[in-house]
């Protein structure tokens, strides 16, 4: 993005929690007063939290999601927390980036 755009407000979600994301697929949208970005995800693995909302106004560079690069494509969404605590999984977050925007012709 332009060095005078600092912030923008989350249009959709494409990809819910639960599912999974390739590295580089598109996981949400961010609007801004200039052009609507494509968020990617850094790395594979199913979203496994949202940090914010749609139609939330959010900072260049904030955490949008944790991504669980264990878990495999086709893998059933997570269970309700277990009556004994599961060893932690590694959690990659996702941060506000935009998607490489072609060259005009």
């Amino acid at each position: 993005m332009g060095d005078s755009i600092s912030e923008g407000v989350v249009q959709e979600f494409v990809k819910q929690i639960g599912e999974y994301a390739e590295a580089d697929e598109v996981i949400a949208r961010i609007e801004t007063d200039k052009v609507t970005v494509d968020i990617l995800a850094t790395h594979a693995g199913v979203i496994t939290k949202w940090h914010t909302e749609e139609d939330e106004t959010v900072e260049v560079g904030a955490k949008l999601c944790d991504i669980d690069t264990d878990a495999k494509a086709g893998a059933a969404p997570p269970k309700a927390a277990a009556a004994e605590p599961a060893a932690p999984k590694k959690e990659e977050p996702v941060v506000a980036k935009p998607a490489p925007v072609a060259a005009p012709k």
